[in-house]
């Protein structure tokens, strides 16, 4: 399925399975949107807020959200041997 989106003013589309797009929230929608904006745009720092309105999920304008960037930490643990 085609998902046609605006990030910032700049339009943009998703091409996701249909299954997919039925099970996900339109929130869920509109941060894949604004990552897929910003993937699009490598040359520009992403902003704190992405300002996505889903134009067009099967037919249908799912309407505007505020998409927050925020860095979380990530851990990652690997085994130490003893000695």
């Amino acid at each position: 399925m085609k998902v046609r989106y605006s990030a910032n003013t700049l339009l943009g589309q998703l091409l996701l399975p249909t299954n997919y797009v039925d099970m996900c929230t339109a929130e869920a929608l509109a941060e894949l949107a604004a990552s897929a904006h910003w993937l699009d745009h490598p040359e520009e720092t992403p902003t704190l807020i992405t300002v996505v309105h889903l134009l067009d999920v099967d037919g249908h304008d799912l309407g505007l959200f505020e998409v927050r960037c925020e860095s979380r930490p990530v851990f990652t643990a690997s085994l130490l041997r003893q000695a």
